[in-house]
């Protein structure tokens, strides 16, 4: 059933490609147009030459050689075709012509249509968590891997595929007749009844394929694929494991304990079907070997895809140094950590198994407590002798992490406890009667769920140039789908608890809330809050839940209305459908019928090559993938829940828009503020690295301003400034401080006005400058040196204080903050926006308030500039 399947998914893709792209070029206008050659017109056509470059110019390919694929790949697929059916693709002075402009395109019949749907359906039946197809007792007989037909039209009607009983009955009758599956005796057409009928790809899969309808196809399927990804990285010279011939399979034949390889999840028996990408299964096992120690010498580390089984039973010897491992979570529990080189590892536990049985009794359900306690209870040794000593392996990084922070923080008196790290004597005392009856066992058999499975088909075809292709297709169940959403959930939580602290800073506007209101208000604030905090606390439990969860690997649909559960936070049937090509490097075809770009789809192309420096017999191949991730959204409605349902209910949208507004207009308040007490810093270190001259230098400058002038009669009563520049300073910096050409205010030489007041303010000599024993008439007794590197920073850093009290105050005019005040008007009838602006205005005016200090009173100007922040704050609250 799956022969065809995957060869028209492909065809799809290509076409739709092709159909965009040729309303591209026909839009153009001057690449697709009737052209002469050799005395003869051939109506619309392109040349090769010219289509790559276009794809090269609008972006669709990167380099020639994938606009060469592409063009391949429309030609093999039936959508382009040389001008006289003479030539593959090439990127040369070739014509080739659209098949929709010459009447020689056909679509995708009916037949093709209903394999390419039997495809996705039956990936999905064998991804579900609660399984609709499974094996059937039905007269004495047991039929494997089969599903009901009336079972079969509920559930399409629950997932949405078909609307109707008689539409699914119609699907099903298609499947059946186009040879995707069939009634196991062979006696009934499909019906709505208790029917069973089975798959073909199933017989095949199981080797009991007892009719086989043979189908003219160009595709051959390879194998049949259950498998898993597994990353295993070299050490010491070695991956830790070894392969033999076994029926010209690599079979894994030796596992090194304590190994990367061991810890990844190698076992031996198991079949090996592709490593790095190459699908090592079809090679001759001499040069599987050539491969590996091609891998090795290039020090990478493997992604091996190996065979494996959806459940395993795993038997683990009792032993006094414990059982190495460590469980997490309920429902089903979680195999956190492994020990390096315990007795679980070797048995074959690994971390992220799922345990659904512990000595075949099923604790699926179980708490996490029941579940050790089953564990624990048939043990001859119930305290393992050392455990500070086992290096864990834990099922995620963020695991692993995790215990790392539990272990720093962990006094150095505490006891670490047993491997499980629970206390359980409390619930081992009901499984003591069982463990007497049963008498106690030199092992614990646990039954388990392997988790992120890859299923998939494996075929081979020959492209129009007669070279073989391979082609891996499988649907991939995702990585870290719960460890994402857990991460989410917390990020959402931690925002609202912002909020919160936000919410609680209102008690401070008492002062502008009449007596008579202010009860009212601390009601709807503390409703508000309490209604908030109960969001928080669910936030933090699912997210706790989805941190120990590992199984189903994605969340089904549902075809009833649930209570609210953590898994209602994630995207719905999360699959991950990859494609990956490998064809030989030195083939005279130029391209691949699937070296292409798609639009709208996940693609990452790359080629490697294979090179053994002892025999130099490996062939060069190219690797191509394409991914395409698919998804739906997340659950909206739940039982149980009296304002709305699901997350609709915890996510209120009235409530998250009026609250994502004030969040952002606090967020960028509060960046802004930040910046304004930056600005204030930097100004503090500016002028307390100024110093005096050193006693040499210090000698009396020419004044600024000749002593009878106008300016000093009339700054009598003030304190007289002065400072002095090098020579050097003044020439490097294009400054004339003598005839004061630089300003940017309305005082004259604002950047010499900012060096005096620098110069006055320095920490050493303000205390002399604000003493009541210096009189007004004082002339300054040293003179202050100050370079032009720190007048430019001083100066950006006030010019930077301006942009930041500038960018507060239109927030504060803003229509978040009017919608505050129209909100809130019933509550504050004293204080209304034009209240607020005009109060604010005068005391945040802060350009010419602080020109002003430059030029008249600039000693004073860093009390001033701290005023001016601390204005700001109090309007900010």
């Amino acid at each position: 059933g799956l022969k065809l399947g995957m060869e028209q998914d492909t065809w799809v893709m290509i076409s739709e490609q092709g159909e965009r792209l040729y309303k591209m070029m026909c839009k153009q206008g001057n690449l697709i147009k009737d052209r002469k050659r050799k005395l003869t017109t051939f109506p619309k056509c392109f040349l090769g030459s010219e289509f790559v470059s276009w794809l090269l110019e609008i972006g669709e390919i990167h380099k020639s050689e994938e606009g060469v694929h592409l063009g391949q790949a429309l030609l093999e697929n039936g959508i382009i075709h040389h001008v006289t059916d003479k030539h593959q693709f090439k990127p040369e002075h070739m014509l080739y012509r659209f098949r929709y402009d010459d009447g020689t395109y056909y679509p995708r019949n009916e037949m093709q249509d209903v394999i390419s749907k039997g495809v996705r359906l039956y990936c999905r039946l064998h991804s579900l968590f609660t399984p609709v197809i499974r094996d059937k007792d039905y007269h004495l007989r047991t039929y494997k891997s089969v599903v009901m037909a009336n079972k079969l039209i509920d559930w399409l009607i629950a997932q949405g595929d078909c609307r109707t009983r008689e539409e699914a009955m119609i699907f099903g009758v298609a499947l059946c007749d186009n040879g995707f599956m069939h009634h196991v005796l062979e006696k009934s057409e499909f019906k709505d009844e208790p029917l069973l009928f089975r798959f073909y790809a199933d017989e095949e899969m199981e080797g009991s394929n007892m009719k086989h309808r043979l189908m003219k196809h160009d595709l051959k399927v390879v194998e049949n694929v259950i498998a898993k990804s597994l990353l295993i990285k070299s050490n010491e010279g070695t991956y830790g494991f070894g392969l033999e011939d076994k029926n010209k399979v690599p079979i894994i034949k030796v596992v090194e304990k304590g190994s990367n390889a061991e810890m990844a999840g190698l076992e031996v028996g198991k079949k090996i079907f592709a490593i790095n990408g190459d699908l090592v299964f079809l090679r001759p096992f001499s040069e599987v070997d050539c491969f590996l120690k091609a891998c090795l010498n290039s020090r990478k580390p493997l992604r091996v895809l190996v065979s494996t089984k959806p459940r395993e039973t795993v038997k683990i010897p009792d032993s006094a140094d414990g059982l190495g491992f460590q469980i997490r979570g309920f429902g089903p529990s979680v195999v956190h950590a492994v020990g390096r080189g315990t007795v679980a590892a070797a048995a074959g536990l690994h971390p992220g198994q799922c345990i659904i049985k512990v000595n075949g009794i099923n604790v699926s359900k179980e708490t996490h407590a029941s579940v050790i306690a089953h564990v624990t209870a048939c043990r001859k040794y119930r305290r393992p002798m050392q455990q500070d000593s086992i290096q864990w392996v834990y099922n995620s990084i963020e695991s692993a992490q995790e215990d790392l922070q539990k272990t720093n923080t962990k006094p150095s008196g505490d006891d670490g406890g047993d491997a499980f790290d629970c206390k359980v004597e409390e619930v081992i005392d009901k499984f003591n009667t069982m463990a007497i009856i049963d008498g106690k066992k030199d092992h614990v058999s646990l039954t388990v769920d392997n988790v992120h499975l890859e299923y998939g088909v494996v075929y081979e075809y020959d492209s129009t140039a007669g070279i073989k292709c391979h082609v891996l297709e499988k649907m991939i169940e995702p990585k870290g789908f719960f460890s994402l959403t857990a991460k989410i959930l917390e990020a959402l939580a931690k925002s609202d608890e912002h909020f919160v602290q936000n919410c609680n800073s209102l008690n401070s506007l008492n002062e502008v809330i009449p007596t008579e209101l202010q009860s009212k208000f601390s009601v709807i604030c503390s409703e508000k809050i309490e209604h908030i905090y109960r969001r928080i606390s669910s936030y933090k439990k699912f997210s706790r839940v989805l941190k120990n969860r590992a199984w189903p690997t994605f969340k089904q649909a549902k075809s009833k209305i649930s209570p609210l559960h953590s898994s209602d936070f994630c995207p719905t049937n999360c699959h991950i459908n990859v494609m990956e090509v490998s064809y030989p490097k030195t083939s005279t075809s130029l391209g691949s019928a699937f070296g292409v770009q798609l639009d709208s789809r996940k693609h990452s192309s790359h080629e490697k090559e294979n090179k053994n420096a002892d025999q130099g017999k490996l062939s060069p191949m190219i690797y191509v993938q394409h991914t395409i991730t698919t998804m739906a959204a997340p659950s909206g409605q739940s039982l149980g829940q009296q304002e709305g349902h699901g997350l609709r209910y915890l996510l209120k949208e009235e409530d998250l828009e009026t609250q994502d507004v004030y969040q952002k207009l606090l967020f960028k308040l509060q960046a802004a503020l930040k910046e304004v007490e930056t600005c204030v810093c930097q100004i503090d270190d500016l002028l307390s690295s100024i110093t005096y001259s050193p006693k040499s230098e210090r000698k009396t400058p020419e004044p600024l301003i000749p002593a009878d002038s106008d300016n000093e009669k009339g700054e009598r009563n003030g304190k007289k400034v002065c400072f002095s520049v090098t020579g050097d300073e003044q020439e490097d910096s294009g400054h004339d401080t003598i005839s004061n050409r630089d300003s940017y205010s309305d005082c004259n030489s604002n950047r010499n006005s900012i060096a005096s007041f620098t110069s006055i303010c320095s920490s050493q000599c303000s205390s002399y400058f604000h003493s009541d024993e210096m009189d007004s008439g004082d002339e300054l007794p040293i003179s202050v040196r100050i370079s032009h590197d720190k007048q430019d920073k001083l100066h950006s850093c006030l010019e930077h204080l301006f942009g930041q009290v500038d960018s507060i105050v239109s927030l504060l005019k803003g229509p978040a903050v009017m919608r505050a005040f129209e909100q809130t008007k019933y509550f504050t009838p004293g204080r209304g926006l034009q209240e607020f602006q005009q109060e604010m205005e005068p005391k945040l005016n802060c350009p010419k308030r602080l020109r002003l200090h430059i030029k008249q009173d600039p000693w004073n100007l860093p009390s001033s500039v701290r005023s001016l922040a601390q204005n700001i704050r109090k309007f900010v609250e």
